[in-house]
């Protein structure tokens, strides 16, 4: 799971900062037979043009993985995360995932870790 975070996150972090406070990016859809709902929440501004470019529509990549995945722009993640990966790599953003096995969490828990990210289950 780690790959297919990995570049929304970067996505989202390396944008110029401009104009919006808080912004948000959903992620839905399955891979090899796993569901997929996680949610990247920008800590930093950026343009509205940069977020659409960058949530927008199908999830690039993901079919090669026998999956597929729509994004969409939303104001701010939603309430109900299983838990959440802070600072990625570094990145200002927070991932929020929902809907995953003690099992899934337990391995998105490493992976965030691995990326020096600070894990929580809320």
């Amino acid at each position: 799971m780690r790959h297919l975070t990995a570049p929304l996150v970067l996505a989202l972090s390396f944008a110029a900062p401009l104009a919006q406070a808080a912004s948000a990016c959903h992620v839905e859809g399955q891979v090899a037979g796993m569901v997929i709902n996680e949610c990247t929440q920008s800590l930093q501004p950026i343009s509205d043009e940069q977020l659409k470019q960058q949530c927008n529509g199908k999830v690039p990549g993901l079919e090669e993985l026998g999956g597929q995945a729509n994004a969409r722009l939303v104001p701010a993640c939603p309430s109900g995360a299983k838990g959440v990966c802070e600072s990625p790599m570094g990145a200002q953003a927070k991932i929020y995932y929902y809907k995953r096995s003690a099992e899934e969490l337990a391995n998105l828990q490493r992976a965030c870790e691995m990326q020096r990210g600070k894990w929580t289950q809320p």
